[in-house]
């Protein structure tokens, strides 16, 4: 394999902030579903299923526009990477649970991209994961119901050799994640098993909003091993000292620019923002960014700054997308910065 993604799988339901007639739909949204205390703009809350019925039920009363799209962090990844055209062997690791909306969910996505999920186990008694994304201007903010995803740390105990001896013959894996308790325990000890089998194969982590704010011993733990760690200014700001000293590049998101960390160094890429008004869903650019990156890692881990300007341009053509609508533009914005891809091995 190339790249191996290791995260949730879940249902986006993707909305705008004002999609209620101009009236906040974030805070009506949180009163509904009984949470007890308002959603932080730009930030992640992780909810119970009473929580997530009552606010689907209140959005389907309100007739308020929904966009179905299967998501998860590392999902987004891996499927932006299968629309490059790049020729890529991908694989996937993850638990998918039952989709309420009966829509084509994130398995049907795998499949129709030829990405391997012989790891992905199937749990059809219980609700997927969902996340109700509510986007304004270039922020996202995330209402997350872990669902399925809950059984990860089972997953990996229960099929630990296997799932570690996948991952260390990749050349990269890519782990996001898990809004449970035992999620991050689990991952530090399967990515600590993959570098003692195969200390080449690169290893990126994106921790995500959720991870960043509380982080654990485990996620600091992720955080420091990691080859190439991707984060927000307000995440590294919690996270980046884990890096002092060690030889990782830490990859850091501003809404004007890329600045890649490394000892002694920092590397700044500009980038234009694109104005409010032209961002049609922020959901996901992050991720979009994280396929641009690893698309010229495996090709040649000498070309990150031009993964750093892939990255920047796919994240840039989706925010003027909703959901997964431009992914069809990533081939052609692929070719401008790598060379052709060679055949698959």
């Amino acid at each position: 394999m190339d790249v191996v993604g290791v995260g949730a799988l879940n249902l986006d339901l993707i909305t705008g902030a004002s999609a209620l007639n101009g009236s906040p739909v974030l805070a009506r949204l949180g009163a509904h579903m009984r949470l007890r205390r308002p959603p932080e703009s730009g930030g992640e809350r992780m909810v119970d299923e009473p929580s997530v019925r009552a606010g689907l039920e209140w959005l389907r009363d309100e007739g308020v526009p929904l966009t179905p799209e299967p998501g998860g962090s590392a999902f987004n990844t891996l499927h932006a990477l299968g629309r490059l055209g790049r020729g890529l062997r991908l694989g996937y690791v993850g638990v998918a649970g039952r989709d309420p909306l009966g829509a084509a969910g994130p398995l049907a996505v795998l499949d129709g991209l030829g990405i391997d999920r012989r790891l992905v186990a199937t749990d059809p008694d219980r609700l997927c994961g969902i996340c109700l994304s509510v986007h304004d201007g270039g922020e996202r903010t995330l209402l997350t119901h872990t669902g399925a995803n809950t059984r990860i740390a089972a997953h990996v105990r229960e099929r630990f050799p296997e799932i570690a001896d996948y991952l260390a013959a990749a050349r990269a894996v890519h782990v996001t994640s898990f809004l449970d308790p035992d999620g991050g325990a689990a991952l530090h000890r399967l990515l600590a098993a993959v570098r003692r089998r195969s200390p080449r194969t690169l290893i990126s982590f994106d921790p995500g909003h959720a991870w960043s704010a509380e982080p654990t011993a485990d996620v600091l733990a992720m955080a420091a091993m990691s080859d190439y760690l991707l984060v927000n200014g307000r995440e590294f700001e919690r996270l980046g000292h884990v890096r002092k000293g060690r030889e990782g590049v830490s990859v850091v998101k501003y809404p004007d620019r890329i600045e890649v960390h490394r000892p002694g160094t920092v590397e700044r890429y500009a980038h234009r923002p694109l104005p409010d008004g032209e961002v049609e869903d922020a959901t996901g650019a992050g991720d979009v960014f994280a396929a641009g990156l690893l698309a010229a890692l495996v090709a040649d881990r000498a070309l990150l700054g031009a993964g750093v300007r892939l990255g920047s341009a796919l994240a840039g053509h989706k925010l003027r997308h909703v959901g997964t609508r431009g992914h069809g533009g990533f081939r052609a914005i692929a070719a401008d910065f790598l060379r052709p891809a060679s055949p698959a091995r």
